[in-house]
């Protein structure tokens, strides 16, 4: 399937108001560092082989490594979009391999740098709005600057998940709800690349957050707020945020998660509008949270494909 050239919007969160983008996206990532004040550095994370030091370590901003700055560099025409892309699971390694023996009060210094990075990156756009729609290279294509800034959220709430055996405790809502909100956005941004017509919700309690793709006029997507309790669209429901997360970044098991009712399917031949994109996640390059939003699209598919196995009477 070819795939549809960024031109004009909408472009999901990247067409709200930058302040409100800003608001959110720096209201996740303080939520993120106060749990990180809590933790413990040298206790075992739920990621296989990384202590809590390591999980924070390559979230963080550090000299060799400045967050954002590959990004800004697209976004102002210094560095192409669609260059090779970095290969970031190496660069994870290297940090951490670098960075472990850093004290918890150089943790939360790299983690400030990082949230100053990230605020002075939407001060940019503000001042030069052709910035927030830059194309910026992406595992899913050539996507907006703020999209991006938004796609952080979701890395930060599925690793603040992730740190809970370290003594994090449960993540603020206000950190869950970016999660859930950037996870729609990517992957309206990989429907609308790939040309697949798609409406679809992500529910947890209280609400979640919707995409369509295309969007108006037949381009880009669009992102939206669902009503508590009234879904009326094709959805994935969640027994809370943090276990529609923790499914959308396999760290759950999808199968056992509809057996018990956690997860919930609404309307399967509209999610099966989405069954066209699995090609396109195997494949995708090592890469922070577009990757893992993306693959969230394979455990939608999954989805589909076992209910009928699961519904089933026992013999």
């Amino acid at each position: 399937m070819s795939s549809i050239e960024i031109v004009s919007g909408p472009w999901g969160v990247a067409s709200m108001s930058v302040a409100v983008q800003r608001g959110r996206a720096l209201a996740a990532w303080d939520a993120f560092r106060d749990l990180v004040a809590r933790v413990d550095p040298d206790a075992p994370s739920r990621l296989t082989g990384w202590d809590g030091r390591a999980v924070i370590t390559h979230l963080a901003s550090w000299p060799e490594a400045p967050l954002l700055a590959r990004l800004l560099a697209e976004a102002r025409g210094r560095r192409a979009p669609d260059a090779a892309p970095m290969h970031q699971d190496d660069v994870n390694a290297r940090l951490v391999d670098t960075h472990r023996d850093a004290t918890a009060a150089e943790l939360l210094a790299a983690l400030d740098d990082g949230r100053d990075r990230l605020a002075a990156a939407f001060d940019a756009t503000a001042q030069d709005p052709t910035l927030a729609l830059a194309r910026t290279g992406s595992q899913v294509g050539p996507v907006p600057l703020l999209t991006q800034l938004g796609a952080i959220a979701y890395e930060l709430a599925v690793h603040a998940l992730d740190l809970a055996p370290c003594g994090a405790g449960e993540p603020p809502a206000v950190l869950l709800d970016a999660g859930v909100l950037a996870l729609a956005d990517i992957t309206g941004a990989l429907a609308a690349r790939h040309g697949v017509r798609a409406r679809t919700g992500l529910a947890v309690p209280g609400g979640g957050w919707g995409f369509a793709a295309p969007g108006t006029d037949g381009v880009g997507w669009e992102v939206f707020p669902l009503p508590p309790g009234r879904l009326g669209l094709p959805a994935v429901e969640a027994r809370s945020a943090a276990l529609l997360l923790d499914a959308s970044a396999g760290r759950r098991a999808v199968p056992a998660l509809l057996a018990r009712r956690e997860l919930k399917p609404h309307n399967l031949p509209g999610l099966l509008a989405l069954a066209p994109l699995l090609d396109h996640v195997p494949g995708l390059p090592g890469g922070p949270a577009l990757r893992l939003t993306a693959t969230a699209l394979g455990t939608v598919g999954r989805m589909t494909a076992l209910l009928p196995t699961l519904s089933r009477p026992r013999s």
